[in-house]
């Protein structure tokens, strides 16, 4: 076990406690269900990736591989795809605060809402295709 191993051991033991604490703390100041899961979900990446670590130094490399995969689809399934579908359900009622320039702090930020659009879905493109590029290894 080296060195990297405790310190991911560490970090996968606190967001075991960080994220069940956190949780509570957003339902009890009452805020809705997508907003908990928008702003837990990162924690749950990093426990992942921490368990995966800590993993990697006990497990064979075929065992390994085999998680990684299960990982990766767990990550897909239970992750993106809901994140997806807040989006898409969440897009109409932001469609409508994007054409009205009251919305809006300063009215040039109005005038190049769309600018920031196109900048959002570029980056957008990237993430699916280094998703792509990460099914390509896990699944030789």
């Amino acid at each position: 076990m080296t060195n990297n191993t405790i310190f991911f051991l560490f970090s996968a033991f606190l967001l075991l406690l960080l994220i069940p604490i956190l949780i509570i703390r957003d339902l009890k100041k009452e805020k809705k269900l997508t907003d908990i899961f928008i702003s837990n979900i990162m924690f749950l990446i990093v426990f992942l990736v921490s368990v995966g670590e800590v993993l990697k130094a006990f497990l064979e490399t075929d065992t390994m591989n085999s998680f990684n995969q299960i990982l990766f689809l767990f990550v897909i399934i239970f992750v993106v795809a809901p994140l997806l579908f807040i989006v898409l359900f969440h897009i109409k009622d932001d469609i409508k605060k994007w054409s009205n320039p009251k919305e809006y702090k300063y009215y040039w930020m109005y005038r190049i809402r769309y600018i920031g659009l196109i900048s959002l879905t570029f980056i957008f493109l990237g993430a699916i295709y280094k998703f792509y590029l990460i099914f390509k290894i896990v699944f030789p």
